[in-house]
């Protein structure tokens, strides 16, 4: 083979190459665009294991306010996160500190769930492919980072609402 052969073969693997990598960022561009659209990447499900439809979902209403949570009754801080879960439809609500220390869950595991999403938040992503939903909240100099789980997308004036309701649970608890 002369040296002609050798460098169009080298120049086909080039071009083959860079093909495949464009494609490969083409694809990781719509996932990424997907998600700051609010949707779920192909193949997430939802709540009851069905697809996701292309449609941004309904916002999640609060159930009941804060001030019917009787904060004296209860016995610890992840029975209060459990009341806010339960107010904001949340499948799960856990508080850690920025650098992944678990504060606080409502889930079992909460420790690994903290240290991994404090990490992302302090990447900069507020959201996941899981579905978390991540809040950065200022307390006592410091950031709490919060990630809240919720079985439907939360508005931006819900995650507000949540972001207060989970400093009011701060201050009472920690």
């Amino acid at each position: 083979m002369d040296s002609t052969g050798t460098i169009q073969i080298f120049l086909i693997i080039i071009t083959v190459t860079v093909i495949v990598g464009f494609a490969g960022v083409l694809h990781f561009l719509s996932r990424i665009s997907r998600t700051l659209a609010g949707q779920r990447p192909e193949g997430a499900t939802g709540a009851q294991g069905e697809p996701e439809s292309g449609a941004q979902p309904a916002s999640v209403e609060p159930a009941r306010s804060l001030s019917e949570i009787d904060s004296g009754s209860m016995r610890s801080l992840e029975e209060y996160l459990g009341a806010i879960g339960k107010k904001y439809s949340l499948t799960s609500f856990t508080l850690a500190t920025a650098d992944g220390l678990l504060i606080g869950s409502t889930r079992p595991g909460g420790e690994d769930e903290a240290a991994r999403y404090s990490y992302l938040y302090t990447q900069g992503r507020l959201q996941d492919e899981t579905g978390a939903e991540l809040l950065g909240i200022p307390y006592r100099g410091e950031t709490v980072v919060g990630i809240a789980r919720p079985s439907e997308h939360l508005s931006a004036e819900l995650m507000s609402a949540l972001e207060q309701d989970t400093r009011d649970a701060l201050r009472h608890w920690v």
